[in-house]
This record gives C-alpha cells, structure tokens and sequence, in this order.
C-alpha cells in the first residue's frame, strides 16, 4: 500500500540519475580551430575536387578587429562580443555618441591599417565597357574582338599597320602520349585582314594555361601566310559557290549594294576583315567546328575566278543581264589569248549555268512553309476573314510615321494636345464636351454664365438637388430633365 501511495502522490520524481556536462567541445576549442571545421576541406575532398567552386570566405576581421571596442569608426557595441552582457538590457545593439572630429579620425586610422596590409595574389581585373560594335561573340569576352595589327617583322621589312587580328577560337585539346596518358594543350585560331582582300589565318598550340602565348603565336603565324581575292566592285564575290569541309557545308551567294552580310558570326568577322560588304552565307551541318567553318569558306573564295579568268578559261564572252536594260546583253569580259568558240565548239558541261558549274551540283535545303493542322478549320478561316481587312495597316501606320505624314502621338503630343483644348474651353472659343459624368450645366439664378475656376466649378452645387426636394425650386426645369439629373448624380 505504501509503494502504491508513492506511485500517485510523486509522480514528477526522477530516480535516473541524469548528468550535466559544462565542458563540451565548443569549449575545448578557440574560435580559429572552430572556423576552420567549417571551411576547411579535407584533404581526401580536395583530390576529389571539392571546394574548387566554393565562394571564398570573407571574415569581418579582414577590415576590422571584432572583440575591441575601437575598431569600428562607429563605436558600435555589441553585448557578449566587445561589451559585458547585463542582467537586463532592452537595446541588444547600440552606439557609443561621438562627435564628427572623433569619427573621422577613426575612419583615418582604419584607412592607414588598411593600406598596410600586403596585397592579395588575385585582384580583379578593371574590364572597359565597350560599345556594341567592339564587342565579341559573347558579351565581355575577348574572342571575336578586336586585338591590333599583328607585330612588325623586322628582318623583311614589312610593316603591319593596316591590319586587324581576331581570336575566333581557344579552347583545351589533348592527345595521348606513351607513359604520360592525357597531354594536355591549348588550342586558338587567328585570322587576320586589312580589309582591302587580304588575309591570312592559323591554329597554333601551346602548353596548358598558356592561351596568350598561343595565341600570340598564331598571329604571328598567320601574318607570314598570307593571301589575296578578288573583290566584284569591291564589295562581293564574283560567283556564288560551295565550300565543304569534313561535315560543315558553306553555301555563299553573292548580293546587291546595300544588302549586308547575313552569315555566321565567325563568316561575318572574316567578310569584314577581307572587305567583303554584301554576301549571304548559309552554313548547314556542323556549326560549332570553328576550324572548319573557317578552311570551307576561304577554300571557296581562294578557287573563285573573275570574269576575265573565266572568258580565258571557256573561250567565251562573260555578259550581264540586268533587268533594268530589258536583259539586254552587256559584254563584261572577253578571251585574249584564244579566238571565241563557235556555237558548234561549245560543250554541254560550258553551256551549264554558272551557279551550277561553281556549286558543284550542291545546293542549299530549302524548308517549305509550315502548314497548319487547324488551317481548314471553320473558326480559323472565319477569323482570317475577319483579319484580312486589317492585313496591312500596322505597316502603313510605320510607312506614315516614318514619312510624316501622320504626327506621332507620344504622351508629349497628348499633354501639348490637351493643354490647347483646355486653353479653347476657358476662352470660349470651343464649347465644353459632355459625356459620361459631365452633365449639362445650368448656372443659378444671379451667377454670371462665364466659366473662372476648374472643372468641378461647372457641377451644380451640393445643396441644389436639397433644395430641389425641399419644394424650394431655384431653376425652371420640368420633371423629367429633373429626374434625369438626379439620375446622373447617382
């Protein structure tokens, strides 16, 4: 009966016995051991590869001294770090007043501490915001930029002032060698040009992580193979052609004055190097084989030939056909060493048109229109009918903006627009538009018919409509125009 007693009138008592450890491993250490459990990696993670990504750790006691009251300008005191916690304290955070000499001086002192300290191995490099047209093939990076003339070479006495180099490729290669495994380099391609027809290009090689000594290296190299093209009016090729190398295909149309070079980034810097202002290239295969976007489109500007080396070569006379002379034949070039073949002479393969004879049969995969599934559909063709009115009014509304005839209505215009309506309101020469919440105004009896103040002076008064219930009509208005205000001021 005791121990039953015990079990209901002692229920909160503990006979475990229980132990309180003040000692625990957080205490044992001091605060560097502890910092660097946490940012420290281990050596097996470091083969691993670990922490090679990881943000670096900035520690506050980089810029100022945590656990002394002087080292921050602010006198900033922190309860528990520089300052002793009290029994009761409302403000967890405060600062020590100090006037603005005191501050300053602090700032000064900090600022010699500061510069006392040795640099660090890695600074940031400034970068130079550049325009739109000095950038590369990818926002801040130095690839597809412009890098100078390539140096002098002193030994023949050539002088590269006029040129332009730029880096189209620097990427990691490696090859397997015996007893070493994976020998890694670094691969670049240069091309260079003084926009005038003449170029020249190289992939050179260099030891890993030495991509500017490659480089440099390629410039050099590419300085001293150099070649010339001819240019049709110094501005296009001379026939359209086909250019392959490995799986990358170039197909190169010539086009008018004025057209531009439509192409891939890397064809446009090499057009623009060589001089080349009005071209159409469709690159189809692989697009990221720099290397080979680069040997296909020279190869076919290299095996190009004029129009006096193509009247040499055929015997034949070179015409144009231009539709503004009602494709009447224009001689352009004639044979000089040979007399013109007769109609009889001539072969099949000479009779082949030239966009044939210089594409090598190749010609660009054309994708036809995508038909719509819903194209037939009755709702599709009743909205297209609806549409079909509006089919060209969004460019005409440009071609009139664009020639002036229609003034363009920016919120400028329509500020300046609404100010003269207001000026012609207030002098009367414009009456004053109703509309939704704008009823007709009526003056009261003894009011001047003459409009002073702003838009909410032409509204009836507050008590009119009170007046109007009370029996006390002020206004000769019937019934209904009556119940047809009241309906508008609700």
């Amino acid at each position: 009966m005791l121990l039953k007693f015990l079990s209901f009138r002692l229920p909160c008592l503990s006979f475990i016995p229980s132990r309180s450890n003040t000692v625990n491993f957080f205490q044992r250490r001091n605060e560097d051991v502890l910092w660097r459990t946490v940012t420290n990696i281990t050596k097996y993670g470091a083969r691993k590869g670990r922490g090679k990504t990881r943000q670096p750790y900035r520690r506050l006691s980089d810029y100022y001294k945590i656990g002394t009251l002087k080292s921050s300008p602010m006198r900033i005191r922190y309860p528990g770090l520089n300052e002793r916690i009290p029994n009761s304290f409302t403000e967890p955070i405060y600062f020590e007043e100090q006037t603005e000499e005191e501050r300053d001086a602090s700032f000064k002192v900090n600022k010699v501490e500061l510069a006392k300290k040795p640099p660090k191995a890695t600074r940031k490099l400034l970068k130079e915001k550049l325009s739109a047209w000095e950038r590369g093939f990818s926002g801040g990076q130095w690839l597809g930029q412009k890098l100078g003339p390539p140096p002098e070479n002193l030994e023949a006495g050539v002088n590269f002032d006029d040129f332009q180099c730029i880096c189209f490729q620097v990427n990691r290669v490696c090859a397997m060698k015996r007893g070493v495994g994976r020998d890694y380099s670094i691969r670049s391609a240069v091309f260079i040009g003084n926009g005038k027809g003449i170029g020249g290009f190289a992939f050179t090689k260099a030891p890993v992580f030495q991509s500017n000594k490659a480089v440099a290296n390629a410039i050099k190299i590419a300085s001293r193979k150099l070649f010339y093209i001819e240019r049709f009016e110094d501005r296009t090729i001379y026939q359209d052609f086909f250019g392959e190398y490995r799986s990358t295909r170039v197909f190169a149309q010539r086009r008018e004055p004025g057209y531009g070079v439509i192409a891939h980034p890397r064809i446009r810097k090499i057009c623009e190097l060589l001089g080349i202002k009005d071209l159409y290239v469709r690159t189809e295969g692989s697009t990221t084989n720099y290397i080979g976007i680069v040997y296909a489109f020279v190869t076919g500007l290299i095996h190009q030939e004029s129009h006096k080396q193509c009247a040499d070569r055929t015997r034949l006379h070179v015409v144009e056909l231009n539709p503004n002379r009602m494709f009447f034949p224009k001689i352009v070039a004639s044979p000089v060493n040979a007399p013109v073949k007769l109609d009889e002479e001539v072969t099949p393969i000479e009779r082949m048109r030239l966009e044939d004879f210089y594409g090598e049969g190749r010609f660009p995969q054309h994708y036809g229109k995508y038909i719509l599934s819903y194209r037939n559909h009755i709702g599709h063709l009743n909205a297209e009918w609806k549409r079909h009115p509006y089919r060209n009014m969004e460019k005409r509304i440009i071609r009139f903006l664009a020639d002036g005839e229609v003034n363009r209505w920016t919120r400028r215009e329509r500020k300046k627009w609404s100010d003269r309506q207001h000026e012609m309101v207030i002098n009367g020469q414009k009456p004053l538009p109703l509309g939704i919440g704008l009823p007709e105004w009526v003056p009261l009896e003894g009011e001047d018919d003459v409009f002073l103040g702003p838009l909410s002076n032409l509204m009836p008064p507050t008590d009119f409509y009170d007046d109007q219930n009370n029996g006390d009509a002020g206004l000769d208005l019937s019934q209904k125009e009556l119940e047809r205000e009241l309906n508008v001021s609700n």
